[in-house]
């Protein structure tokens, strides 16, 4: 995988050093050491437990996403949520859904190309609350006129994205129609089988009760991570609002877009950097705050990647092994 992958590793790579090289070009680091001691460390405690929580609120909506699939207890898919997140943080060009999707559907008995259907919707629920966020902020706040661009074409490829979901569903016979015309037989076959079971992932698209669900589920996930990111601020002399917390989640979540080495190293502190000082906080104070909210993030899902690993039987190496297949 690597070899097969190297240059497109290496650029990640050199992308997450210019980043970390344009975030700390814009401050004093002599004086974000100094500031670092001003940190009241006890109050990271509620974060830290805010952030866990975050992870079983995602394991309750993806129960709702996969309950047209498999009905299971509610937090049976916890361990695979949290692998997934975990191996995207150590595995290149973030294999960890396809992981995920992977290791979900072997333990749960179901096809592996409907699982990964279901991650799909569940990271297009997550741009739906981004937008719906992003709309009613920009009503309160003020926004650089490169971050509404930015939002105005994630909304536009969005739509795109749920449409096409959408016709594959409802037009899935006319689509295989299409398909039996291409004078590969083999890839046909593959393609179709494919095709089959994917749309299989997306049925939930019909529930009305499962959707509606799984957007408050999702409003409650992102309003949690923000809650994390305003007790972190806090805790670094930082005063921000609720809604000061998820425009700075959803800046930094649009880092996350870019293709960086493993840990989103370099995207995190610039944005989160971009999305602080955006809400008048100074450059140096906003580089601590957003340096220990990711290292918390990367301890919290280090340590819990690691017990699910180990609780679920699965080897570091297989981990490695399923990314090379999902290829």
């Amino acid at each position: 995988m690597f070899k097969k992958h190297f240059f497109k590793i290496l650029v990640g790579i050199c992308v997450s050093i210019v980043l970390i090289w344009l975030t700390l070009h814009q401050i004093d680091i002599k004086k974000s050491f100094e500031l670092i001691a001003g940190v009241k460390y006890f109050v990271l405690i509620p974060g830290i437990l805010v952030y866990i929580f975050t992870y079983i609120i995602r394991s309750v909506r993806y129960y709702y996403i996969l309950l047209p699939l498999k009905k299971t207890k509610v937090l049976d898919n916890f361990p695979y949520t949290i692998i997934g997140f975990f191996a995207n943080n150590i595995i290149p060009l973030r294999f960890g859904e396809l992981i995920r999707a992977k290791i979900t559907g072997e333990r749960l008995r179901v096809f592996r190309s409907s699982v990964l259907a279901t991650i799909v919707i569940e990271r297009l629920f997550d741009v739906i609350i981004f937008v719906l966020f992003f709309f009613l902020i920009v009503t309160v706040m003020s926004f650089p006129e490169f971050i509404k661009k930015s939002f105005y074409i994630l909304t536009f490829v969005f739509f795109i994205c749920l449409s096409t979901l959408y016709i594959m569903l409802t037009h899935k016979n006319k689509a295989l129609k299409v398909l039996s015309k291409i004078p590969i037989p083999s890839f046909v076959e593959s393609l179709t089988v494919f095709l089959n079971r994917f749309t299989g992932g997306l049925v939930v698209l019909k529930d009305p009760s499962i959707l509606i669900k799984s957007f408050i589920f999702s409003g409650i996930l992102w309003i949690t991570e923000a809650l994390f990111v305003v007790i972190v601020a806090y805790a670094c002399g930082i005063h921000i609002s609720i809604l000061g917390g998820i425009f700075t989640v959803i800046i930094i979540g649009m880092g996350g877009m870019i293709p960086t080495a493993p840990g989103y190293f370099g995207a995190f502190e610039l944005m989160g950097v971009l999305a602080l000082s955006t809400l008048s906080v100074d450059k140096d104070l906003a580089f601590i705050c957003t340096a220990i909210c990711h290292f918390l993030q990367l301890v919290i899902i280090f340590t819990l990647g690691g017990l699910c690993v180990l609780k679920t039987k699965i080897t570091f190496s297989d981990l490695f092994k399923f990314a090379k297949e999902s290829e």
